[in-house]
């Protein structure tokens, strides 16, 4: 459970890394249409969530690295599938993001409700 854990926690970064995409000016996907405000709000609320899911399955050091090594990584990752395949790229991230960002609440509620 733990492994599925980290990996929800980790692919929630792509739910925020794509609204910050879709907020700044970018070569593949953005004009910078949506607020900002919106963005930083995505933002903090998917750190808050990754960081509460991988500290509730490995502890406290292990689940802040875990999370900042998932935001340097996936969002790496994700600057070069935006300049290869910026439709593509825009979809799959929006889906990933969401399926991590919902397991990191399933994942959340069993921990607590069931471990406590």
């Amino acid at each position: 459970m733990n492994e599925f854990t980290g990996l929800c926690a980790a692919v929630a970064s792509l739910m925020a890394l794509t609204c910050w995409a879709r907020s700044v000016p970018t070569r593949a996907w953005g004009d910078g249409s949506p607020a900002p405000r919106r963005a930083w709000a995505v933002a903090l609320a998917t750190v808050v969530l990754q960081v509460l899911t991988a500290t509730a399955a490995a502890g406290l050091a292990a689940g802040v690295a875990l999370v900042v090594a998932a935001w340097m990584v996936l969002g790496w990752l994700l600057v070069l599938a935006m300049n290869q395949w910026p439709t593509a790229s825009l979809q799959w991230a929006r889906r990933l993001g969401a399926l991590g960002g919902v397991g990191c609440v399933l994942a959340l509620a069993w921990h607590f409700f069931f471990q406590t």
